[in-house]
């Protein structure tokens, strides 16, 4: 059962990763040479107009797809354990109502 979860949890980890990766915004290269005093006096000469808010980086598709995949797999595996526990109680009422028929004989 926990290696059913563990292969769940990996897949759904491998699945979600590449995309997260994918839409991340690459990271700049700094100049060995330029100083931090240098780079703040360029950019407060230079004037950077807004032109709103930025889009979202994550697909709100896929993150919803992954969001019900992992409750519905959830689910299951809750299903799977409460049947598996079902069954045990079932057979434990059975022997005991077999132990209890072969005691009233006696």
């Amino acid at each position: 059962m926990r290696t059913l979860i563990a292969t769940f949890v990996l897949g759904c980890t491998m699945l979600i990763t590449p995309m997260a990766v994918a839409d991340s915004p690459p990271v700049p290269d700094t100049a060995a040479s330029e100083t931090p005093e240098d780079a703040a006096e360029e950019r407060a000469a230079q004037f950077v107009g807004v032109r709103g808010p930025e889009a979202e980086s994550v697909p709100g598709g896929a993150l919803l797809l992954a969001a019900y995949a992992v409750v519905w797999g959830l689910l299951f595996l809750y299903l799977m354990r409460m049947r598996g526990l079902q069954r045990q109680t079932a057979e434990e009422l059975e022997r005991l109502s077999v132990e209890i028929r072969a005691s009233g004989d006696r």
